[in-house]
């Protein structure tokens, strides 16, 4: 009975938490701070947990600045630019650094924090300057930059990121120990009930089912597969300039191929420069996942193998999605989607619409890796140890009291 009691209540708390307003938030320091006290990995923080930790963060030598954007996700993080780098290199830069993927309301610890004798500023150059007594400093980056053009998006992270790094440097520059504290106010996959203030979970179907932004997607003539870019990819043939592959105007037609149960291909056709160009997408199904091996690109009646860096797949039943850039290449061919990019052969629902994208970040984190191997560790010295004692044997012969005794003759 205690059991399946436990069960419901962590059930119960599982459920509270995935839907409570929780944001990623980062935290980078110079000079001599207390910031390398924390733990390095986290996974999650509650709201009065984070008021301690700015509430230890902060002395009389530190000066603690906070900053915050409108909306928030761990995809912000993962997102990389047309170099390959994340969007906020003032943060992928940093060594001195700590990161939280799931803070609850931290704006709330703010709040808290106010009423315990500390004084929230907003932030500017005058901040510090002829003040004393406990201030945190708040930097409020209150454009909104949810948007469904990808690159509106980018673009507004990066200035958002050269703004807190010109944050950053001014503080360092003037102060021997900073700690700057990067979070937001709402994650964008959560969001309020009409009917009450309740969060709820926001389902990640994403960009290919709202049909705002459809300038890339491929739906095959019997629905098996949805295939969706922000942009149009481009092509570049022995490390020549990108070239945007355009729609034909003469067919338009989707090719599809399923004669084989584990294999499905997906083609479109391109013009580059006056050049017919066809795309085919070759997914394959193994067991209870399926996989992007590659494109075949064909042009002018010879087709070339394109696979991709990275590997694309996921459980059947589970779309793949990337920030991008997506990358399909062989020896003198590059096939490059600079954007967001979603793919997910064999639906699953009547309608051509993306299931949730599999979850691509790492399970094993360093504290799991390290768990796994103390446990293996207290295992084999149990197991030895019991070992030991079942080979332990008793005497099985003993002396009888009332029978002849032991006679030894010495002779002298």
């Amino acid at each position: 009975m205690s059991y399946y009691l436990i069960l419901i209540l962590g059930c119960l708390s599982a459920l509270s938490l995935s839907t409570a307003n929780e944001v990623p938030t980062i935290a980078i320091s110079c000079g001599n701070t207390k910031l390398e006290t924390l733990p390095k990995y986290q996974q999650y923080m509650g709201t009065l947990e984070f008021k301690k930790m700015l509430l230890s963060l902060w002395d009389e030598d530190t000066k603690v600045v906070m900053v915050l954007e409108n909306e928030l996700s761990l995809e912000d993080f993962t997102m990389k630019g047309t170099d390959g780098h994340s969007l906020f290199q003032l943060f992928e830069n940093s060594e001195d650094r700590r990161f939280f993927p799931s803070v609850d309301q931290p704006e709330k610890a703010l709040e808290m924090l106010s009423k315990n004798d500390f004084a929230v500023k907003v932030y500017n150059a005058d901040t510090y300057k002829n003040s004393s007594g406990k201030i945190i400093a708040l930097a409020d980056l209150n454009e909104n930059i949810h948007d469904s053009n990808d690159d509106s998006r980018q673009t507004t992270l990066l200035k958002h990121n050269n703004e807190v790094s010109k944050i950053f440097t001014d503080l360092c520059t003037q102060y021997t120990n900073v700690v700057l504290v990067f979070s937001g106010k709402v994650n964008p996959w959560i969001e309020k009930s009409d009917a009450s203030n309740a969060h709820h979970l926001v389902t990640r179907h994403l960009m290919a089912v709202d049909g705002k932004s459809e300038i890339f997607k491929i739906v095959d003539p019997k629905g098996k597969s949805l295939i969706y870019s922000v942009s149009y990819p481009t092509l570049s043939v022995d490390n020549g300039p990108d070239t945007p592959l355009e729609p034909s105007n003469t067919n338009t037609d989707v090719y599809l191929d399923d004669s084989r149960e584990s294999l499905l291909k997906v083609g479109i056709t391109f013009s580059v420069n006056g050049t017919k160009v066809i795309l085919r997408f070759r997914f394959e199904r193994i067991t209870f996942s399926w996989e992007l091996k590659s494109i075949e690109y064909e042009r002018d009646s010879s087709i070339i193998q394109l696979s991709p860096k990275q590997p694309i797949g996921a459980q059947k039943g589970l779309s793949y999605f990337s920030a991008g850039p997506v990358i399909f290449s062989n020896d003198s061919i590059v096939l490059k989607f600079d954007g967001k990019f979603q793919v997910q052969p064999w639906l699953t629902s009547e309608s051509p619409k993306f299931s949730d994208p599999q979850e691509q970040n790492s399970f094993f984190t360093p504290p799991i890796l390290a768990g796994l191997f103390v446990t293996a560790i207290m295992l084999f010295i149990v197991t030895w140890g019991i070992t030991m004692i079942m080979d332990i044997k008793t005497m099985d012969r003993f002396d009888d009291p009332k029978g002849k005794t032991i006679t030894i003759n010495v002779a002298e």
